[in-house]
């Protein structure tokens, strides 16, 4: 999912993106005691709600080819 976001953000990523991230979202922690830590079931929720709440910002986002500020580490560099 992290790598899809990044994709997304650099302003490379597609409308098909979403849906991909929302069926991975979807996939995590659903079948109870599959996995011994919980954490994969609340690591899905931000991508979920947030694509929930904000899918139309998300497709412009993508269908407008928008990059975001730069890297963390180009904005480290200039200090």
């Amino acid at each position: 999912m992290h790598k899809i976001l990044h994709r997304i953000r650099m302003g490379e990523g597609q409308l098909r993106d979403l849906d991909l991230l929302t069926e991975v979202a979807a996939s995590m922690g659903i079948i109870p005691g599959t996995t011994i830590c919980g954490l994969s079931d609340g690591a899905a929720w931000p991508i979920k709600n947030a694509i929930k709440k904000f899918r139309p910002e998300f497709e412009e986002y993508i269908s407008t080819g928008k990059k975001t500020v730069k890297p963390a580490e180009a904005l480290m560099a200039v200090h």
